[in-house]
């Protein structure tokens, strides 16, 4: 399903549900502008609410690691892959 890049297509945000586009907001107000991620998920709703789910627990101060601690691993991990998204 990847396009010819290798890279899973993205949501098209005019496409989104509501209750996606309100997601979308928070997303935007409280975690990246960067949407990437966001609507490359946004294409399978259940994955998306299991990943909400970890990053309310880690950036929402559930977890026993910093998010600060947390986000630097995050993007160590990102560009040990080259990912993209």
């Amino acid at each position: 399903m990847a396009n010819d890049r290798g890279l899973l297509p993205k949501a098209q945000r005019e496409e989104l549900s509501e209750a996606l586009q309100r997601k979308l907001e928070r997303w935007y107000g409280n975690a990246y502008t960067d949407d990437n991620l966001f609507l490359t998920m946004a294409r399978r709703p259940g994955l998306l609410d299991a990943t909400w789910g970890f990053i309310k627990y880690i950036y929402g101060g559930g977890a026993s690691v910093e998010a600060e601690l947390f986000e630097l691993i995050r993007v160590k991990m990102a560009y040990n892959n080259q990912c993209v998204h």
